[in-house]
């Protein structure tokens, strides 16, 4: 008997599997780092001591000389003056630039007034005695911070917003010109830094100078 083969039935083949998709890495997000906590601002009174000086007044006032009985007006003046009125604070913002102190010293108001009484009697009184008032805050500020003698002037900064409240709090108003409402004072870094480079009124200023 003969038998026949069946032919043979191919298996299909099998189904290759599809390969897999990879999630594309996302970048990496940077967190934005964390500000380091700023500190309060500081108002501390300072004790400064001006000195009247016979020489750096003269030099001040573009004269040679003083008159004996003006001499004997000026120094009880500028004593009372530093005793009653002189005002000195330092201030320190830690946001501030450096290690962010800076002083501000002024003469209040009855000051202003006693001059502008002497100068409607005697306009030349009247320029002695606002120059002394000049002196007295520069020694101030000398006493505080020594580096000014040697510089010859206070490099004036521009005041922080903190800054700014603190005046307020002391009675102070900053004004756009550099100034604040108080006829005779001194704002400057301290301890000293960075001289002209850093003074506000560099630009309008004839002695300025790159430190």
């Amino acid at each position: 008997m003969t038998t026949t083969k069946k032919p043979a039935t191919k298996k299909p083949a099998a189904a290759k599997a599809a390969p897999k998709k990879t999630a594309a890495a996302k970048p990496a997000i940077k967190k934005p780092a964390a500000k380091k906590p700023v500190g309060p601002i500081q108002v501390d009174a300072l004790d400064a001591h001006p000195e009247f000086d016979l020489f750096t007044y003269c030099e001040l006032s573009g004269e040679t000389r003083i008159e004996h009985d003006l001499l004997e007006e000026l120094e009880p003046r500028f004593d009372t003056w530093a005793e009653k009125y002189l005002r000195a604070y330092k201030i320190t913002d830690p946001a501030a630039p450096g290690e962010g102190g800076h002083i501000i010293l002024w003469l209040e108001e009855p000051v202003e007034e006693e001059i502008e009484g002497i100068w409607q009697d005697s306009p030349g009184a009247g320029m002695a005695f606002h120059n002394l008032a000049i002196h007295m805050v520069m020694s101030a500020a000398q006493n505080v911070v020594p580096e000014l003698a040697d510089k010859g002037c206070a490099p004036l900064p521009k005041p922080t917003a903190g800054i700014l409240k603190a005046f307020e709090k002391l009675g102070l108003i900053w004004n756009k010109e550099g100034t604040v409402n108080r006829q005779f004072a001194v704002f400057t870094r301290m301890p000293y830094s960075e001289g002209c480079s850093i003074c506000i009124l560099r630009p309008k200023c004839p002695n300025a100078s790159d430190d």
